[in-house]
């Protein structure tokens, strides 16, 4: 594994920064999320401890909510979905002032509208089927990017969810894909699928060994508000509609495990991933870690960088470590998120360890 090379002059430039493309068969220890609404708490799996607080998004340049109005026919009961779902960068799919942007230099712009408007996933052959773009029928056809009906619209009309619970407004029915790891079809329909500069990264994490004990998706990106009857005689988890995304500073950290560690004199920094799949998965995105050694005085003795990219990507459950310098007595971490059309980084991470 390549390293940086440790610097221990005080204002010495940055060295070049590392980009690692980690092979190694290492085992997928990966850290699966889970919460309470009141905080984090150990799932039963016991695969890690997540914060799924309210998600508070660094702005981006994507729009930060979706202009509702006109309502839509299920906000008129689910209100409070509605609200949630419109700060999604799923409602605001289509809208996004960047992914516009992108598709009028595309030759083939079509291929990517089958998941930024996609017609009812559930009325395809198949959740493998290729998602098609639902059809321009009115102003607001195109507005809600990933809508609704998207979801939970059923091959007859039907509302589907995960009890099925009746009610006079539509006809209604229980989906599996709505309960547990049952619902990871459904989020890799779209995620699966790699097309310009987005990775199929839903891939890794069906292919990973907690998927099989029962993990899904909605664990790490959908917070759990509450625990209700299921209808059935069991207990089922009532989760936001707030999608918990790496826009969000405090819930990107939470994706990396970082330590610190000392042979003889030289201090090394070690970043494992403990998402759900590899990062970065845009192309041109770029994960950077910036990380200084000082001494007991707060005094800088050493340097380093560690950087992903989709070329030279972390794959998930594995580690990368690089060299900062010799003595010291503590690490300041900080890491920043480099996204194609920003016009700067965000600062997701800042942590210090000690040595």
């Amino acid at each position: 594994m390549s390293r940086t090379s440790p610097t221990s002059r005080r204002n010495a430039p940055p060295p070049r920064p590392v980009r690692l493309a980690l092979a190694g068969a290492l085992a997928l220890t990966l850290a699966v999320c889970g919460a309470s609404a009141l905080g984090a708490r150990r799932p039963a799996r016991g695969w890690g401890e997540w914060k799924l607080a309210k998600p508070a998004p660094a702005l981006d340049g994507r729009p930060a909510k979706l202009d509702v109005a006109p309502p839509t026919a299920c906000a008129e009961c689910h209100a409070q979905i509605a609200e949630e779902w419109a700060a999604t960068t799923h409602a605001t799919a289509w809208v996004n002032e960047l992914y516009q942007e992108d598709l009028a230099g595309r030759k083939k712009a079509e291929s990517c509208h089958g998941c930024h408007i996609p017609a009812p996933l559930h009325k395809l052959e198949s959740l493998d089927a290729k998602p098609q773009p639902r059809p321009k029928q009115g102003a607001e056809a195109w507005h809600f990017g990933v809508s609704c009906e998207s979801c939970h619209a059923g091959p007859a009309g039907e509302m589907l969810g995960p009890t099925g619970a009746p009610t006079d407004a539509h006809a209604t029915r229980q989906h599996p894909g709505f309960v547990g790891a049952g619902s990871n079809a459904l989020c890799a329909a779209c995620h699966k699928t790699t097309v310009g500069p987005v990775i199929g990264i839903a891939k890794d994490f069906l292919a990973s060994e907690p998927v099989a004990a029962g993990a899904s998706c909605v664990e790490c990106h959908l917070a759990p508000l509450r625990e209700v009857d299921d209808g059935a005689g069991g207990r089922r988890t009532v989760r936001s509609h707030e999608l918990q995304s790496l826009r969000d500073p405090a819930f990107l950290a939470q994706g990396f495990e970082l330590s610190a560690r000392r042979q003889g004199e030289l201090a090394t920094f070690v970043v494992r991933n403990r998402a759900g799949h590899r990062v970065p998965g845009l192309v041109g995105r770029v994960i950077e870690f910036r990380v200084r050694l000082l001494d007991g005085a707060g005094a800088e003795v050493g340097q380093a960088k560690l950087e992903f990219d989709t070329s030279s990507h972390l794959p998930l459950g594995e580690s990368a470590s690089v060299e900062v310098g010799r003595g010291g007595a503590k690490l300041a971490v900080q890491g920043w998120r480099h996204d194609p059309r920003l016009e700067k980084p965000v600062l997701f991470l800042e942590r210090e360890l000690g040595l």
